[in-house]
């Protein structure tokens, strides 16, 4: 993959290669150079977010792919200047071009979808419960705060700063099927700085306009997310395993024969592993402690053979429900745990807890920025991302240990082996970086790696 773009913030030019065999690249440069509003409209291109891509300076992107397809963006026309009405601020065009291998070019002009663009209805109705409005019909608003009425735009931007950002549905109809199918072909996954604050889950406070009232924090919703992926991991398992009880008999009195691999110590091995899978399951409360019965220290019947493979094969078929969540826990308090001091990162049915050396109990909203850091952005790579999605993550060093932004591309590495994403990383800090100078891009003319930082 290749992105490439001219004019972003009206002055700067950068284009990045992208390996298909690497897990990740790290675009480096000072601030003002545009890192940030390039993810966004990396971001904001495959999500089909015309309205962000409308907002985001630059004249024109590539976005080259490993089969040699490229979708390119071009922005013509007269820039909307102070004063002049809608349907002339909107005179500047927005067309898409796919360009595929065999050398045949799709073309769409996405200015006209972006004019009929509506916000979505679930954004309408968070904003009615937030704000101090009423719908009057069904494109107009009243601002109870002034007592007029207005459209769902202006009332987005009297209020924005309390909302999170609110993008325009487009009208996608016209979109022809191969730009479709090609830009949602690749999932993407923006990482922004401001990670700490929940802007979607925003509480109930009609008559308040302060955003600290209707902010959660993202480590709190966080561990409200890890409680019910557990809890639907375990009505999971509820359902195989009582399929697999339903059946045990029929299936153990259907098999006779005791084939040759059924050993015991093939046996005692599976009896082995699979406790060691129920003691890491009893750390994260799905299991109690007392675990399985021994095996007989004497050698087994054929026929206690016959009965335990099927018992084995029914238990792993029961435990691989908990295989992926499980594996993602583990890596998350190897990460966290490694990072905090005299404190331990403990998950469970209701969630995260923090417990201390002395056994006092921390609520993970009382944690340092720091440490929220750290566990808002491992756990969103690890149960946040789709299998191999792009992850954008923009300035992961914030609020970081020096000691542990040096980690943080190794965790990385860890990370994209289970969820087989690649990521694209936006620093300023050499500490991120450490070791990884030949995985650099710069964002500026006359920088080269080490010497920017000298």
């Amino acid at each position: 993959m290749r992105v490439e773009v001219s004019q972003l913030l009206g002055r700067f030019d950068h284009e990045i290669p992208f390996s298909p065999q690497k897990d990740f690249v790290i675009l480096h440069g000072p601030n003002g150079i545009g890192k940030t509003k390039l993810l966004e409209l990396i971001d904001a291109t495959f999500s089909m977010n015309l309205q962000l891509i409308s907002e985001i300076p630059f004249r024109s992107a590539v976005f080259e792919f490993n089969d040699g397809s490229a979708i390119i963006i071009e922005r013509t026309g007269q820039e909307a200047l102070p004063g002049m009405g809608e349907e002339e601020s909107l005179s500047e065009e927005l067309k898409f071009q796919l360009k595929q291998p065999g050398g045949r070019t799709i073309p769409w002009n996405a200015s006209k979808a972006l004019r009929r663009g509506e916000f979505s209805p679930g954004f309408l109705r968070l904003m009615e419960s937030e704000l101090p409005i009423r719908r009057v019909t069904g494109t107009k608003w009243r601002d109870l705060s002034v007592g007029d009425i207005v459209p769902a735009r202006e009332i987005y931007q009297r209020y924005s700063e309390l909302l999170p950002r609110a993008p325009l549905v487009p009208q996608l109809d016209e979109i022809p099927a191969e730009i479709s199918d090609t830009l949602s072909s690749i999932t993407v996954h923006l990482i922004e700085t401001q990670r700490l604050i929940n802007l979607q889950a925003m509480r109930p406070s009609r008559s308040s306009r302060d955003p600290d009232n209707v902010r959660q924090p993202t480590v709190v919703r966080f561990s409200e997310d890890f409680s019910r992926r557990l809890g639907e991991a375990m009505a999971q398992n509820s359902r195989v395993s009582q399929g697999l009880d339903r059946s045990f008999p029929r299936r153990l009195l259907s098999e006779t024969n005791l084939h040759p691999e059924i050993t015991e110590d093939a046996i005692r091995s599976r009896y082995s592993e699979q406790n060691e899978i129920r003691r890491r399951l009893t750390q994260i409360s799905v299991l109690d402690a007392s675990g399985e019965l021994p095996l007989p220290d004497r050698p087994l019947e054929n026929w206690e053979r016959r009965v335990l493979w099927t018992y084995l094969d029914d238990t792993e078929e029961k435990l691989n429900t908990f295989k992926e969540l499980l594996n993602r826990v583990d890596l998350l308090r190897e990460i966290v745990n490694s990072r905090f001091l005299y404190k331990e990162l403990v998950l469970d049915r209701e969630g995260f807890h923090v417990v201390t050396a002395g056994g006092k109990e921390i609520p993970p909203s009382k944690l340092s920025s720091g440490e929220q850091h750290e566990l808002v952005l491992a756990y969103d790579l690890l149960f946040n991302v789709k299998p191999n999605s792009l992850v954008l993550i923009d300035e992961p060093e914030i609020s970081l240990h020096v000691v542990w932004q040096k980690e943080f591309l190794n965790d990385i590495v860890r990370i994209a082996a289970i969820n087989s994403a690649r990521f694209m990383v936006a620093t300023h800090s050499p500490q991120i970086i450490h070791k990884y100078w030949s995985e650099t891009v710069g964002l500026e003319p006359g920088y080269e790696n080490e010497e920017m930082w000298s």
